[in-house]
């Protein structure tokens, strides 16, 4: 066995020990971060921390730990007593008994800059990445979204949920269940050498979304024992810190959620939409199709084909039922104090699932929850908090819009949002097709066409997104290919463009 060391590749002695997976770092300030590791074999380990690539002493952190089949041989460790806006690269190790070491792969990150610095700040996200390997080959492409995005020297990318798809249709065993079929699902993603690479490369945000455990679930309706093993493979296989962390007893776990800082110049709210979520109204909306359009707009062909004049009764009184919520009490709370004390040029809002309206199919957005919805969009606006940006995966399209409370009643710019994604899953375009064919292709686009605003889109591309903030200046965010050039799409007039948006002064 070989493994890798500063000076080259050495043999490790004795010991069948081995870092299986990589490393990686993440939730990342700027004075820790949060280091992983796999093992395999339950011993004590060592974390050791440079100031330089040559990995030349002294060391700036060293910590331990012992790990073992209870958190599936994984290490986490919270290295503190760091410098702010410092490059900084790390390690694992084990010292044999009979005198030799094995090393791991060698990883690196940067530290945020200090809360009240002004600096510029580079970050990117995608998020929806099926890790199903078939005979050993993977279902969907090798995640060349995530070379193109290692090629953009981010300071930090999220990894913006569905980071595994445990209930993909291409399991060969069907869909995880169990907690060792969530743990294979991630053991089966630091396969893929582009997500390796990436998280060695630079440190990451990671979160949960519904594919994590089962599509589409709310903490509501969830089997709390398939929650919880989605959920602690999940905290398992991610560099995530898990202290600190808001309490909710009405949730089906604690909401994930975090806020970081870079400098002056930006605040990270990372939402957790999955946890506390309240059950959809599609049964009291009867699946209708599009329930939030106006009479007018769902007898506009070819809604007319589809759509009664007025959704079911009771239909809209459900999506908006104030005791519905996407957040939870404490969680929801909690981010609008941390909104309206943030003194941060840009406030960048991790988000799971869309807040611009589609209208089409809204039961799992936050358009379904409206009161949730309304209520963030009329503080944010109410508080004249500017600068708010929405980061959004989950669509596995390119999205980019203003976001108001309502596109006919309300329709005045409160925020702005940049779907992107997907890494490795079907485009939402292929979605469509295969679900509804060109008819309900067609229904789609029409319907984004006339009633979204949307300021441009692609529905058929794998992509990410990179959002470049200058200290005192603009923030642009632009969603790009796997090739990482700008995303090219549509509005909703029909004009080709590039998918990119620079908001502030």
């Amino acid at each position: 066995m070989l493994v890798l060391a500063f000076a080259g590749l050495v043999p490790a002695t004795a010991a069948a020990i081995s870092f299986t997976d990589g490393v990686a770092s993440g939730d990342v300030t700027s004075t820790r971060a949060i280091l992983w590791a796999r093992a395999d074999t339950a011993e004590n380990y060592k974390v050791e921390i440079f100031d330089n690539a040559a990995l030349h002493p002294p060391k700036v952190f060293q910590g331990k730990m012992k790990t073992d089949a209870s958190r599936d041989y994984t290490l986490k460790i919270d290295a503190s007593g760091l410098q702010p806006n410092t490059q900084y690269w790390f390690r694992f190790k084990k010292d044999l008994d009979t005198g030799g070491t094995v090393l791991s792969d060698v990883g690196t990150f940067k530290t945020a800059p200090a809360s009240n610095t002004a600096a510029n700040v580079k970050l990117g996200y995608t998020g929806d990445s099926d890790t199903t390997l078939v005979n050993g080959v993977p279902a969907f492409n090798d995640f060349k979204t995530l070379q193109a995005l290692q090629n953009e020297n981010t300071d930090a990318w999220i990894y913006l949920g569905d980071t595994i798809y445990s209930d993909s249709s291409f399991r060969p065993t069907g869909p995880a269940t169990t907690l060792a079929e969530y743990r294979q699902a991630y053991r089966d993603g630091r396969t893929y050498a582009n997500l390796r690479n990436l998280l060695e490369s630079t440190s990451t945000y990671p979160l949960m979304d519904d594919h994590e455990v089962v599509n589409d679930y709310t903490a509501a309706t969830v089997d709390p024992a398939r929650y919880a093993a989605g959920r602690k493979a999940f905290l398992e296989n991610m560099p995530i810190r898990e202290t600190g962390l808001l309490h909710d007893p009405s949730c089906a776990g604690d909401p994930l959620y975090r806020k970081y800082s870079w400098g002056s110049s930006v605040d990270l709210f990372v939402l957790d939409e999955r946890s506390c979520r309240s059950a959809e109204s599609v049964a009291a909306c009867q699946n209708d199709l599009a329930p939030t359009l106006p009479p007018a707009a769902r007898q506009v062909f070819p809604f007319n084909l589809f759509l009664t004049p007025n959704p079911p009764p009771g239909c809209l009184a459900a999506l908006n039922n104030p005791s519905r919520t996407l957040l939870g009490p404490v969680q929801k709370a909690q981010f609008k104090q941390d909104l309206l004390n943030s003194t941060a040029q840009y406030k960048l809002i991790v988000n799971e699932d869309p807040i611009q309206q589609f209208f089409v199919l809204p039961y799992d957005r936050w358009e379904g929850y409206g009161a949730d919805r309304s209520e963030i969009l009329n503080f944010i606006r109410n508080n004249g908090i500017d600068n708010t940006l929405f980061l959004t995966t989950d669509t596995h399209a390119t999205l980019q819009n203003h976001v108001a409370v309502d596109r006919f009643t309300d329709p005045s710019t409160i925020s702005d949002e940049m779907v992107t994604g997907p890494i490795a899953t079907n485009t939402f375009q292929a979605e469509v097709l295969g679900v509804a064919g060109p008819v309900g292709l067609f229904a789609v686009n029409t319907a984004l066409n006339a009633f979204t605003g949307i300021q441009c889109r692609n529905l058929n591309q794998n992509s990410y997104a990179t959002v470049d903030v200058t200290a005192g200046g603009t923030a642009t965010i632009t969603s790009k290919t796997d090739t990482g050039v700008p995303v090219t799409g549509v509005n909703t007039s029909g004009g080709s463009l590039p998918c990119t948006g620079t908001y502030g002064p």
